[in-house]
């Protein structure tokens, strides 16, 4: 893995911690999600994936009211409109999926994971993590990734900016560069 510094664009910095290995279990269990439960040949391919993935990171920059909107008349954005039709990321978005969901044991059952949705592309972002040289110098933090949703770990924190979120706990050097992350999920709210 390159060192941090060698890296130039956003694309090498995303490339290093999402393998190609990451990025094909998601064509895989995103095409076997369409035909499970819709019978449906998705046909997603890894050249594919890198486009949608591409279209919803230019949609968390620029938001705008509905999804749709994107691709409407007068409105219309064209380095979204242009990669992917309207139906085409809606079709992507809502099959999109990471894991084998038949593999999962139930709550309540000895051995089921909280994490279990993201536990794969989870432990590979942190081995990743941990292939950066450290700092010398390092410190222990927690931080509050935002998240509006259902998940059985999603945190209340008065003190934060955002109160409600994922609480995970970072080591990071002096520079910011985060060395390993933890995801809290000790307590429901």
């Amino acid at each position: 893995m390159p060192h941090y510094d060698e890296v130039q664009t956003p694309l090498d910095l995303f490339q290093m911690f999402i393998t190609e290995d990451i990025l094909s279990n998601i064509v895989d269990q995103t095409n076997l999600n369409a035909m499970r439960k819709r019978n449906l040949a998705l046909k997603l391919s890894l050249e594919e994936l890198r486009r949608f993935l591409g279209v919803q990171m230019l949609m968390s920059i620029l938001k705008l009211p509905a999804i749709r909107m994107y691709w409407e008349n007068g409105i219309r954005y064209s380095p979204v409109a242009d990669t992917m039709s309207r139906d085409r990321f809606i079709s992507l978005r809502s099959f999109f999926h990471i894991c084998d969901d038949t593999l999962m044991i139930p709550k309540g059952e000895v051995g089921h994971d909280k994490l279990f949705k993201i536990r794969r592309l989870y432990d590979a972002f942190r081995e990743n993590l941990k292939k950066i040289d450290p700092e010398e110098i390092q410190s222990i933090d927690e931080q509050m990734i935002p998240f509006k949703g259902t998940i059985g770990f999603r945190q209340y924190l008065k003190d934060k900016p955002h109160l409600w979120g994922v609480k995970v706990f970072t080591r990071a050097g002096i520079s910011g560069i985060v060395y390993d992350i933890d995801i809290y999920r000790k307590r429901s709210c």
